[in-house]
């Protein structure tokens, strides 16, 4: 539409301002804004007080507006730096709020447009209009859960009008993205339109219709809600602060004022973005996520090297990573022992396409583009030619080493050999080949398809180049690596395998079992110890521990304890019986109390249990992080949470020593050496709690300053 330049009324311009000969205002950020950029409070407080200087002009008969926050404000390292730098008040966004809440009043029509993807602090603004467009393809939604935290500025006022309590309930606290035809089926997004000339177009058609009705408010009543709280609260067990706040602001607002509402809204936002929590969550999970994505001393010139990978193995993994790998584009030769184990394989692949069709993701053409590129066989020579050989066999050095000799010779002259191992040394691993600087660890977890996290493991041996392939493979897979060096069981296999072995060790000190597996879930693991060992397999855990080069005395009490479970045929939840019984008929499971172990007379304290399993993963972290396995306390960060399921409240396994404090974590550690020799402190660690070390300063490590 037409427009005319408008002087911006703002004596330090934010915005570009333009009037139609109708009398539309659109109102969008200014691509360049004097340096220093204001914060994003004082940005959003400047476009209230224009928004509303326009309404109250009388030759202003509507206003349409992008959001007033750019793309860079709406990251979060942004705004909590911030936060911590006192450029926030709670004062000042309750009374801008009140004054958005105020426009309604000059019964002039608000259309926002979504021009680009528009998530948690930039999408807010977009809710305090009369009519929502966003362009076609864009994403929507509201992050800040997976954080701990929610995002403010009247989203638990506004969100209920426009898609009622249940649905907002929802938004604010899955953290799920959601593209703008599902924003339109969610009644988030009234109209989405093809481009942005086409969202003009519409936003004008709307304003100037004599019927501007939306669909009617208040979708549902608050009432409805019980359910989804209660569904969520099981989910998050009360740990996430954004969460607990949403629940308490949404169940609130009916009983109360709008304005206190706002008020609440405006004091709890603020509180919880200042939570150690979610500063924790977020330099982890966002923040370290986006480095470790981003990585400085990748050099990415060599991306394209890798066009075809050979997998050795179509079980679970090496089914796992061949989807991967052809959703990337890459070309997958997936090979095993026969060819009806490679199809089976390959079938894998078909399985969860079938699903995405299902729920229309992806369309029949995508589907055998896709499954078009996997190859099955159980010829080995066709594994040549490739660019990057992983292979996903059985957790056995030996056999590792047979099938990397011979198919080592099909890699192109400077492809890459990589071993998808949980626990074996690389190094050891490496000694299979003629080029063991071209041989490293890949990690992956299972499934595949759905656990973000590789584990790149770097051997004695492998060069930077090795390591670069590695990294760019993970990353064209779209997953999130870490880099850690090489040792028994690397990080993440090894802080799990002591989560277990914790568990057994309270076992046999006459600890419940069901106490056992319900701290464990109290205290924010994914999964219980018990559970997870079942899982896995009991004789596959006594395989891992026949592959470590040591046991200490705890250890060998665990070994002894699983192979006299396995001698009964308790084996896991294969077998039927394991920590748990299996009901093949209902499909349920009940925790089975060993009658041969004496119950503790005096019941162990909740947060005893609790402490210790969170602690023994954190301590043998610190060993990681002192032996050189770990470079820096993130790394073991991200692998803890995404890799392993460590409470992700805590930020990961050192976040969860700076909430506990060194010196506390320290004492607590000692007073736990009685149980066994997983409780032995480094004495490094023992200088740092007497100086108050602490791993994070906000977003910065100090553990590079652990000598001063």
């Amino acid at each position: 539409m037409m427009m005319q330049k408008k002087e911006n009324p703002d004596p330090s311009p934010l915005f570009d301002i333009q009037r139609d000969s109708d009398g539309i205002v659109f109102i969008q950020p200014l691509i360049e804004i004097p340096s220093p950029r204001p914060g994003i409070q004082v940005t959003l407080e400047h476009f209230v007080v224009l928004m509303t200087k326009l309404l109250q002009e009388q030759e202003t008969t509507a206003l349409v507006y992008t959001s007033p926050l750019n793309a860079d404000q709406g990251n979060y390292m942004s705004l909590f730096n911030q936060v911590y730098e006192g450029m926030f008040d709670s004062s000042n966004m309750y009374h801008m709020m009140l004054e958005v809440i105020k426009w309604k009043s000059f019964n002039k029509p608000i259309v926002s447009i979504l021009d680009r993807s528009c998530t948690g602090i930039r999408l807010a603004p977009m809710l305090w209009s009369d009519y929502r467009i966003a362009i076609q393809g864009i994403s929507l939604g509201f992050p800040e859960s997976k954080f701990g935290a929610f995002t403010g500025l009247g989203t638990t006022v506004l969100l209920p009008q426009i898609i009622g309590y249940t649905q907002t309930l929802q938004l604010l606290t899955q953290g799920n993205s959601i593209g703008s035809t599902d924003g339109h089926k969610l009644a988030l997004i009234d109209h989405v339109a093809a481009d942005f000339d086409g969202g003009i177009a519409t936003a004008k058609r709307w304003i100037l219709s004599k019927n501007r009705a939306t669909d009617p408010a208040f979708r549902s009543s608050s009432a409805d809600m019980e359910n989804t709280v209660a569904a969520i609260q099981k989910k998050t067990r009360g740990l996430l602060p954004g969460t607990n706040a949403v629940i308490q602001l949404l169940q609130s607002a009916v009983s109360r004022p709008l304005d206190e509402v706002l008020q609440a809204e405006a004091t709890v936002y603020l509180a919880v973005l200042k939570t150690p929590e979610v500063l924790h969550m977020v330099r982890t999970l966002d923040h370290g996520i986006h480095r470790t994505q981003h990585p400085d001393w990748l050099e990415c010139t060599s991306d394209n090297t890798i066009r075809q990978i050979g997998i050795l193995g179509a079980g679970m993994m090496g089914s796992g990573i061949a989807y991967e790998a052809a959703k990337a584009g890459l070309n997958v030769i997936l090979k095993d022992v026969t060819l009806l184990r490679a199809q089976q394989g390959k079938a894998y692949s078909a399985q969860i396409c079938e699903k995405l069709l299902a729920q229309g993701n992806m369309d029949s053409e995508q589907q055998q583009a896709l499954l078009s590129r996997i190859t099955a066989t159980e010829h080995i020579h066709d594994l040549s030619g490739s660019d990057l050989i992983i292979e996903a066999v059985f957790e056995d050095a030996a056999l590792k080493a047979e099938v990397t000799k011979q198919s080592f010779a099909y890699l192109t002259k400077n492809g890459v050999f990589a071993s998808n191992t949980t626990s074996l040394p690389i190094s050891n691993l490496a000694t299979a080949t003629p080029h063991p600087e071209r041989f490293i660890g890949m990690h992956f977890f299972s499934p595949v398809d759905r656990m973000p996290l590789v584990e790149i493991i770097r051997g004695q041996q492998t060069d930077q180049n090795t390591l670069q392939q590695a990294v760019l493979v993970a990353l064209k897979l779209g997953k999130i690596p870490i880099v850690v060096h090489d040792g028994p069981a690397f990080f993440t296999s090894r802080i799990f395998f002591n989560y277990l072995l914790e568990a057994i060790t309270m076992l046999l000190e006459g600890i419940p079992a069901q106490q056992i597996e319900t701290e464990a879930l109290t205290a924010g693991f994914a999964v219980g110890p018990l559970a997870v060992l079942d899982e896995i397999s009991l004789e596959l855990m006594l395989h891992v521990y026949d592959q470590l080069p040591t046991l200490h005395a705890s250890q060998h009490r665990a070994y002894a304890y699983l192979a006299n479970m396995i001698k009964n045929q308790r084996k896991g939840r294969k077998s039927g019986h394991g920590f748990y019984d299996y009901d093949s008929t209902t499909r349920t499971k009940t925790i089975w109390q060993d009658p041969t172990l004496s119950m503790s007379i005096d019941s162990a304290a909740p947060t005893l249990i609790r402490k210790r399993l969170l602690h023994v993963m954190a301590l043998d972290s610190y060993r990681c992080l002192e032996e050189g396995i770990l470079d820096q306390p993130i790394d073991g960060d991200i692998g803890s949470v995404l890799g392993v399921g460590y409470p992700a409240y805590t930020g990961g396994v050192f976040g969860h020593i700076d909430l506990t404090g060194l010196p506390l974590f320290v004492q607590e550690c000692t007073s736990f050496f009685h149980f066994g020799e997983q409780w032995e402190l480094p004495p490094s660690l023992k200088t740092l709690a007497g100086k108050d070390f602490k791993f994070y300063t906000g977003f910065r490590s100090n553990w590079q300053k652990r000598e001063e």
